[in-house]
C-alpha cells in the first residue's frame, strides 16, 4: 500500500477509535458497542504496525514478527465484528455463541503460528509476498487467514443485508450500506488473494500478471477500510452534526428568551431554580451546560406565567384582537402581540397586587413538548425587547452565561 494512503488509513482508523471510544465511555455495558470498539482499535493498531516507520519494532525481536503480527491482530479485528452483530441480534445471550467462534479463531490462529514458525526464513520475512509464493508455506499461511477472514465476513454481510432491511432510521441505514460495501470489498479481495496464492503454487501466472493482481488486492483491502470506518462512524457523526443544530439553537433561545425571564425573575424570585454551580464542572461547559440552561430557564418561564393566572386580564385582550383583526393583522401576529400585551399587563397588576377578577390562565401557543413552547416564548420575547421603554428595569443578555 502506498505510504500516502495508508497514512490516510491510520488516521481515520484511529479517529474512529477515538470516536467509539467517547460512545464507550458512556455506556460501557454496551456488548455490541465493546466488540465494535474492540475491532476498530485492533485494525488501527495493525494498520500502524504497517507503517515503515513502525514495522521493524517487531522485527528486532524476530524476523517477520511485524507481518505475523498483523495478521493474527486483523483476524482478531473481525472477530470482534462478528462479535458485535451478535450482541446485536441476540443481546446478552449471545455470549455463548461468541465463546463457540472465539473458539474457531484460536483454532484458525494456530494454524498460521504453526504454519509461519515452520516457515523458511523467506517466508516469514513476508509470508504473503508475491515473491515467496510458490512456498507452499506462504500458500497454507495466506489461504488459511484469508478463509477465516472470509468466513467471518461472510456472515458479516448476511447480517448487514438483514439489518439494512429492517431499520427505519436514516442515517443507521446509510452507515449500514457502507459497512456492507466495505464487507463486498473485502471479500473481493480475499478472493482475489487466494485465487494468485492457488495460482503462484502452481505457476500458472506471469509474473506482470502476479503484480497487476496483487496490487488489486492491496487496493481492494484500502478502500474497504476507509469505507469500513466511515460507516461504523457515520450514525455517530451525523448525530453529531444534528446534536450540534440542537445546541445553536438552544443557545440562541436562551439568550432571546432574557426580556421575558428577567420581567418574571423579577416578579417571582422564588421561583429560581438551583444554581448551576451545584452540578459537576463538566456539566457547566460545551453542550451539557447550554441545554441544562435553556431548559432550566424555560421551566422558570412556565412557572412564572402560571403565577401570573390571577392577573391575566381575557376580557381585555379580546378587545386588542379584535381591533388587530380589524386592522387585518394575520392570526400569527395577533397571539404574539396579544400575550405579550397580556403578560406585561398582568406583571404590572402583579407589582400593585391588584388581581383580575375574571382572570384565566394563560395558554402558550406551543405543543405538546417543551421545544415547540419555546419558539413560540422566544417570538413573546423578542416583542417584549422591542417594545420594552428604554431605561427599563429588565436587563439585557450578552451572553448565555450572564444570567442563570
Amino acid at each position: 500500500m502506498a505510504p500516502a494512503l495508508l497514512t490516510a488509513v491510520v488516521v481515520t482508523l484511529w479517529i474512529g477509535v477515538a470516536n467509539k471510544s467517547i460512545q464507550l465511555s458512556r455506556a460501557p455495558d454496551d456488548y455490541p458497542l465493546r466488540a465494535l470498539t474492540a475491532c476498530i482499535a485492533c485494525i488501527a493498531a495493525m494498520f500502524t504496525l504497517g507503517l515503515p516507520s513502525v514495522s521493524g519494532v517487531l522485527d528486532r525481536f524476530a524476523t517477520g514478527l511485524h507481518s505475523l503480527t498483523i495478521n493474527l491482530g486483523i483476524m482478531t479485528a473481525v472477530y470482534f465484528l462478528l462479535a458485535f452483530f451478535t450482541y446485536t441480534v441476540r443481546g446478552p445471550a449471545a455470549q455463548r455463541r461468541v465463546r463457540l467462534e472465539a473458539l474457531l479463531l484460536l483454532a484458525a490462529l494456530a494454524v498460521v503460528t504453526t504454519t509461519w514458525s515452520i516457515a523458511p526464513l523467506a517466508v516469514q520475512t513476508a509470508p504473503a509476498s508475491t515473491a515467496v509464493g510458490d512456498d507452499p508455506h506462504a500458500t497454507v499461511f495466506v489461504l488459511a487467514v484469508l478463509g477465516y477472514l472470509g468466513y467471518v465476513h461472510s456472515q458479516t454481510l448476511w447480517w448487514c443485508v438483514g439489518f439494512i432491511r429492517v431499520t427505519r432510521v436514516a442515517r443507521l441505514r446509510h452507515g449500514l450500506i457502507m459497512i456492507c460495501l466495505a464487507v463486498v470489498t473485502y471479500l473481493a479481495a480475499e478472493l482475489t488473494k487466494s485465487a494468485l496464492a492457488i495460482a503462484q503454487l502452481v505457476d500458472a501466472l506471469p509474473q506482470p500478471t502476479v503484480e497487476t493482481i496483487n496490487s488489486t488486492y492491496v487496493a481492494l483491502i484500502g478502500v474497504g477500510t476507509l469505507i469500513f470506518v466511515v460507516g461504523v462512524s457515520y450514525s455517530a457523526f451525523a448525530g453529531m452534526l444534528a446534536a450540534a443544530a440542537i445546541w445553536r439553537a438552544h443557545r440562541r433561545q436562551y439568550r432571546e428568551l432574557q426580556p421575558l425571564w428577567s420581567a418574571l425573575h423579577e416578579a417571582f424570585p422564588d421561583l429560581a431554580l438551583s444554581r448551576l454551580e451545584t452540578r459537576p464542572w463538566y456539566k457547566l461547559f460545551g453542550q451539557h451546560g447550554t441545554h441544562r440552561r435553556f431548559y432550566r430557564r424555560m421551566i422558570e418561564i412556565r412557572d412564572g406565567l402560571v403565577q401570573l393566572a390571577p392577573y391575566y386580564d381575557r376580557a381585555a385582550m379580546a378587545n386588542m384582537e379584535a381591533e388587530l383583526r380589524r386592522a387585518g393583522r394575520s392570526d400569527a401576529d395577533i397571539a404574539d402581540i396579544t400575550r405579550m400585551t397580556m403578560i406585561t399587563a398582568a406583571l404590572r397588576a402583579k407589582a400593585t397586587d391588584a388581581p383580575v377578577a375574571a382572570a384565566e390562565p394563560m395558554v402558550i401557543d406551543g405543543g405538546h413538548d417543551l421545544d415547540s413552547d419555546a419558539r413560540s416564548l422566544v417570538r413573546i420575547a423578542r416583542r417584549m425587547r422591542d417594545h420594552r421603554p428604554s431605561g427599563g428595569s429588565t436587563p439585557d443578555s450578552s451572553s448565555i452565561s450572564a444570567a442563570p
